[in-house]
């Protein structure tokens, strides 16, 4: 193997993140709702066992090969809301998401066209249910985060005398934030709260 062949190798292959599993994308999806501007939210179908069902969450899911994140976003737009891809303006794209399972999640803010919106089928095999939560009332939501440790659990078979450390070696742990969002009897948590607290953080940073 020589400096040329590594050179060729890495430089015809696309950059991922290490120690992903996957790749998703999904779309943030703005909307205008009486001349409020609201974020659309779904819930999950409840036969979706294994895949979070009944839960909130933004359309999206696991981009196949060939595909960029925003043709990902805006296909699993298509397949679950029946919102064609030329009626979602993307904005812009929102900072990547690493969750603890390893799974990469790129986020697109987009605004759904008014033609787009009366398109809206969504797709009874993927969703319970649509419903639109205005901005400012996300804006004026009371912080509400929750938190949990996140540590590493090392059994006995890990050679921690073969390489001359102590069994007791300070592992380093963190912590996860869990924000809930409850608008009209819906619970939004879990990565969709913390893409939505990332974006009104970033919206509070434009009017500071």
């Amino acid at each position: 193997m020589t400096i040329d062949e590594m050179k060729r190798h890495f430089s015809q292959r696309e950059l991922s993140i290490q120690g992903a599993v996957g790749e998703w994308a999904i779309l943030v999806p703005l909307v205008e709702v009486a001349g409020e501007l609201c974020l659309l939210f779904e819930t999950r179908a409840e036969t979706l066992i294994g895949h979070q069902p009944g839960e909130v969450c933004f359309p999206g899911g696991r981009r196949e090969a060939g595909e960029r994140p925003d043709e990902t976003a805006l296909r699993e737009t298509f397949e679950e809301l029946g919102i064609p891809p030329e009626e979602v303006e993307i904005l812009a794209p929102l900072d990547v998401i690493q969750d603890i399972s390893d799974r990469v999640i790129y986020p697109y803010l987009g605004k759904l066209s008014p033609e787009g919106l009366e398109q809206l089928r969504p797709s009874e095999a993927e969703v319970k249910d649509v419903f639109f939560v205005p901005l400012d009332f996300l804006r004026q939501y009371p912080e509400e985060v929750y938190r949990y440790k996140v540590a590493a659990q090392v059994d006995g078979s890990f050679p921690f005398q073969r390489m001359g450390f102590p069994a007791d070696y300070p592992w380093r742990s963190g912590w996860m934030d869990v924000p809930l969002y409850e608008y009209q009897g819906h619970f939004i948590w879990g990565l969709t709260a913390r893409t939505v607290r990332w974006l009104l953080g970033e919206l509070d940073k434009m009017e500071g």
